[in-house]
Parts: C-alpha cells; structure tokens; sequence
C-alpha cells in the first residue's frame, strides 16, 4: 500500500494562537479609524485590550482536541466580526452605538426602518470589506494547513499567560499621570459611559461593558450622593469667546416687566426632610433627603407671563440652525429670531436619540444611561408633572400627535401617561401614506380638532426631517426639491433643508390658522429638537455651515423656540441651557405651581447657575466648556475659578443623572403625588 506523504507543518501552534489577537487589533483599528477619522492617544488601549482578549478567547478555543479548534476559531472570530460589522452599520445611521438596553427595548421598532437600515449597511460597506479580510486570511490558513493536532499543554500556559500580561499592561497605562486627570480609571469602572469607552477602550471591552452593565444593573440609589450647588464665582470681565456675550454677565437676561418682582423660591410646601425621617424605603428616603437639600430657582420677570395662554409644544426630528433659512424656511426663521431668542441653546445626544431627547423636553428628567429607554419605561410609573396632566388640571385640554407609528418607541403607552390624548398613525391620525411623512398634513389634520378649545395644549413629534437626505428616498426631499435645487451645496445637504421647508410650511399653516381664530396673541409656541441631524456626515454640516464644525459642543448647538403673537419685540437670552431646561421653564412662564427641586434642569430665566450634561461626561456651565475625552477647560468668563471646580461639577452631574434614574427605577412622584395638586 502506498504511504500518503507527510505534509510540512504550515504553522506552530503557538503562532495558530497569535491569529486570533492579530485579527481582533484589525477589526479594532478599522473602526476606530472609520468612525472617529484617525487614531489618537487611546490606540495604545485599542491594541492592549485586543490583544488580550484575543488570546484569552485562542486559550478557550485550544481546549478543544483536534478539528474543534479549528471550529472554536472559525466561530469567535465569525462572531466577533459580526459584532464589529453591526456596530459599524449602526453608527453610520445613528451616530451612536447600540446597547443591550436599545437592542432589547426597540428592536421590534426598527422593522419600520428597514429603508434607513439598507442605506446603512451600503454606506459602511467599504469599511466591513477591510473587516472581513481576517475572516478571508483564516480560510487561506486552513487550506493551507488543513492537518488537525493536539494543542500543547505548554503551548496553553504561555497563551493564557500573554493574555493577562496584555490585559495587565492596559491596566497600568490607566494609572500614568496623565489618564488619571482624564478620568480613564473612573470611565473603565462605575463612571462606565458607551460612547466615550468605546473610543477610548475599543468595541470588545464596549461589548463587555454593555453586559456588565446589564447584569449588574444597581436600581439603589447610590450612597455617594452630590449635595452641593454649583459654586458661586463673580464674573469680573467676560472672555473674547464668542461664545460668550461680550456685553453682561452670562446669565443677565433683559427685564420686560417693571418692579416690583416676586423672586420667592418656585416650590411646594413639601418637607422632604421630614418625609425623609418617616420613610422606610431606603431608596425613596435617599431621593427625600437629596429633595430637601436641593435648592430651588427663584421666580423672576417672566414667572407668569403667559398665564392662561394656549400652548402648543413641538419636538421637531432633526431641527438644527442648519434648516433655518430667511428665504427658504421664513416661518421658522421668524419663530426663531422674532419670540425669545436663544442664543447658547444645546441638545445633547444621549442613548436613544430620539425618544432620549424628547423625554428630557417633556420632563426635565435625564435619560438613565445605563439600562436605556427612558420614555418607554416612564409610562409604568406615575407621571403626575407630565404637560398633559399639568394642563389638564388647569382646565386645557391636552391631545399629542405624531405622524408615523402610534407604537413606535412605545409613545401609545407613555404618552398618554403623560396626560395626553394620544393620536398616531395607526390609532387614529389618517394622512397620506409616504415616507417620511408631512408635517403639514399632520397639521391640517389635527388643528380643527382643538382650535376651537377654549384651553388647550398640544403637543408634537414631528417626522418630515428623518433621514435619509436625499431626493431618491425622503418623500418630503423630493416633494421640495426644486426650492433647493439653485443651492451650492451637495445633494445631500439639500435634501436635508428640503425636508425641513416641510417643517416650515407646517409651522406657517398652524400660525395662519391661529391668527385666523383671533388667537395668536394668546399662543405660545414652545418648538426644539430631539437630536442634531446626525444623518448628515460631519463634513456636509460643515459644508452648510460654511466652516469647521467643533464636534465636543458645537455640533450640538440648537434653537430653542418660545414664540407668542404677543411678544412685539425680540428677547436675547444668552444663558446656557439645553432640553433638559424645557420643562421647568415652561412651567415658569405659564405660572403653574410647581417645586423646581424635581426637575433636573432649572427654568432658564431664572439666576440659577447653568449646567448642560453630555453624556460623555463634558459640561457647560456660565464660566467654562470642559471636554472630559481631553481633559480640556474652555473658559467662557474672566473668572478664577477654584481647583476643585471640574471634580464639584462632575459630582453633581452625576448625582443628577442617578436621580433622575431613581425617580424612574422606583416610581418616586407616587409617594408625592398627594403634595403636586
């Protein structure tokens, strides 16, 4: 019988285990590259982590004998990639990376997406052809050494060992001088936000993270709770910033009416301190004892001025300065220059983009980063400080409308926990079936069925600014195509505007029909957005825009619109606020009885000291910009601001943000409920 010749061992097993940490560095530096344009400082991270974690998972994969390792390896590294390809498609629509929480939570949703989801995956298809090169390299390797063997025993301690060594050395790098001032050891333990880790740490220890965070999901309110204010600092000389107002202090706001003024505090008579000592849920007497420590605003020139007015409230898909145009968007343009002109207005992305930035407008509540989907879950709890159960017991009527699915995000069920009557597409809004749908049908739609009110308050989510931008799939783009087609910029930029004219032509309807009731003098327009239009790559914004756009704040930069028929002249606002800020200064303004210390935000025209939370954990207050991912202060005033400064408004960031999870974890207005009418 003729012997089969002894094929040449291709590779040593040791170097076999050296595939799988090679591939995971790959995929880690592909889309690093992809999605944040280049590598920085962190990619020491992005090649210690992999590295570790790849032969951690080649030491697992070599206790299979024979033919299995090579199977182990076959479906690691096909899982592995397909987390990186999903990432990358996700973040090439969204902007954002997904979670656990956003997975589970919407993933039912996202079926009405399929259009967005297709021109997604087209768009990061160069990208997911250098990921599934590794995929490609492994197969000519195991043609190429086919022979199955028994891995080493030896061979098994020295992979295990380079794993904790790679592992070990990104450990140390965490603890130089210089990360621990950027808070690298905070970000990897408790201080854990997706976003910035994932940048920093890379989409495999993001992945590990997410479970982590899920598994170990604290619903106590921590022990470790920041009680004090922001630090009062006088501001001596504003800063050249043009950030800044070169003219007055920060947060000076003009004064429309005469002296003298009611500066009582706005709160209820409600003793949280008290309600503290007699409380025997450990977690609600937590968020008693931080109530009764939190100083509330003041009332000021504007409390009440519009007392008794209509008002119609809109949260618009993808509004930005960007779609305001004094010939090609008139009624937004004039709603946004002619009302309350807000001049350093943000709305921050933080998990959900959409339903994050709507529900942090509508209750001055933080999104809970950690386990998502805020609004969804809200509508399991009792939201007595909801607009629509506000104005109800004011004696309004409150309906809320949305011109696509009535299920999407769940709104069938948290908006109408919200107070509101709820009409969608679906359950009861009948207009033209296309994609996106218009904001001027919907407005023709629902006007007559509240007009005639003697009260009312409605409230809109808006959709014909949704992506995608172009003229092929936007219906709203198409249908305005030729009012942008004289535009110097590119297809997709003018797509984007096109969409928004919709907007526009929906707002000059409303406005018509309310000056048409005799009512426009008695209506407060209340309009911001849920995110930036992050549909659009950074360099067509900047292309818009007309120069560099800064992506740590200034992406985020936005109008917020307070518009009556009875303001006559227009009202500067410099002070620093964003979505959060929403809903306690409506309150303010309709001078509706309310404690200021539930809301996480604070009524903007009031003294108290700003604060806009990124949920990287960079802030803006009166006196600085601080980029956490750098490490860098921006100052906004001429002030010497204390060395503690950063380390005190961080900890009251956080603390707010737990707050706000706990009053969603643990049903908190029920307890309180008897003391809010």
């Amino acid at each position: 019988m003729k012997m089969q010749k002894k094929r040449k061992r291709f590779m040593h097993p040791l170097l076999r285990h050296l595939f799988l940490p090679l591939a995971f560095v790959w995929l880690e530096l592909v889309f690093h590259v992809a999605v944040f344009r280049g590598l920085g400082r962190e990619t020491w991270f992005l090649i210690l982590f992999a590295m570790g974690i790849g032969f951690f998972v080649s030491f697992l994969a070599g206790f299979f004998r024979t033919k299995g390792f090579r199977i182990a390896g076959w479906i690691s590294l096909s899982v592995v990639t397909l987390l990186f390809v999903v990432q990358m498609v996700y973040y090439t629509i969204f902007k954002t990376f997904l979670t656990i929480g956003m997975f589970l939570g919407n993933a039912g949703d996202a079926t009405q997406f399929w259009r967005e989801g297709l021109s997604g995956v087209f768009k990061a298809i160069p990208v997911v052809v250098f990921m599934l090169l590794p995929l490609g390299v492994f197969a000519f390797l195991q043609w190429k050494d086919y022979r199955t063997w028994r891995v080493p025993k030896l061979t098994q301690v020295a992979v295990i060992t380079l794993a904790v060594l790679f592992y070990s050395l990104a450990m140390v790098l965490m603890t130089t001088e210089a990360n621990q001032k950027l808070g690298i050891p905070e970000l990897y333990g408790k201080g854990w936000q997706t976003d910035r880790g994932v940048k920093q740490f890379g989409v495999l220890i993001g992945f590990a993270e997410d479970v982590k965070a899920n598994l170990t999901y604290e619903e106590d309110v921590p022990e470790d709770l920041d009680y004090v204010g922001l630090p009062s600092i006088v501001v001596q000389n504003p800063t050249t910033s043009p950030s800044a107002d070169e003219s007055r202090d920060p947060r000076e706001t003009p004064t429309p009416t005469p002296s003298p003024i009611d500066t009582s505090p706005n709160e209820l008579p409600i003793d949280f301190a008290a309600l503290a000592q007699s409380e025997t849920n450990e977690n609600i007497k937590k968020i008693h004892e931080y109530m009764s420590q939190a100083v509330p605003t003041n009332k000021n020139q504007y409390t009440g001025m519009f007392e008794g007015y209509n008002l119609i409230m809109l949260t618009c898909e993808a509004f930005s300065p960007w779609a305001v145009d004094e010939e090609l968007t008139p009624t937004l343009y004039k709603l946004v220059h002619e009302g309350f002109y807000f001049k350093n207005f943000y709305t921050p992305i933080w998990i959900t983009s959409t339903s994050d930035g709507e529900y942090a407008a509508c209750t001055g509540l933080l999104p809970d980063l950690q386990k998502n989907n805020s609004f969804r879950r809200s509508a399991n709890i009792s939201m007595p400080l909801g607009f629509g159960n506000q104005f109800r017991r004011l004696g309004y009527t409150a309906r809320a409308y949305h011109n696509n699915s009535y299920t999407y995000y769940g709104r069938n069920e948290s908006h109408p926990n919200l107070g509101y009557e709820f009409i969608a597409v679906g359950n009861g809004l009948d207009i033209p079936k296309r994609w996106p749908a218009s904001d001027l049908d919907m407005m023709q739609a629902t006007v007559p069925q509240y007009i005639h009110d003697e009260k009312f308050h409605a409230y809109y989510m808006t959709v014909s600014g949704h992506l995608e931008y172009s003229f092929s799939g936007n219906s709203m783009s198409k249908k305005n195509q030729e009012l942008v087609e004289n535009l110097p910029y590119s297809d997709a930029c003018k797509a984007y505007i096109a969409c928004n004219i919709e907007l526009d032509r929906a707002m000059e309807y409303l406005l018509s029909e309310l000056e048409k009731e005799g009512i426009l003098d008695k209506t407060v327009i209340v309009m911001s957005s849920d995110h930036y239009p992050y549909g659009l790559t950074i360099d067509q914004i900047e292309e818009i825009q007309g120069g560099e756009v800064e992506e740590t704040f200034e992406l985020y930069r936005n109008h917020l619109v307070i518009w009556s028929g009875s303001i006559k002249e227009p009202i500067e606002v410099d002070k620093y606020c964003c979505s959060v800020d929403i809903a306690p200064t409506i309150c303010n303004l309709f001078g509706i009885e309310y404690d200021s210390r539930l809301y996480m935000g604070s009524d903007i025209f009031s003294d108290a000291a700003s604060l806009i939370i990124f949920k990287d954990g960079s802030f803006i207050t009166d006196y600085c910009k601080y980029d956490v991912g750098k490490g860098k202060m921006t100052m906004l005033a001429d002030v010497e601001l204390p060395e503690d400064y950063v380390s005190v408004v961080r900890g009251i960031l956080s603390s707010r943000l737990s707050i706000s999870r706990a009053i969603l974890n643990h049903d908190y207005y029920s307890y309180i409920e008897e003391y809010l009418y």
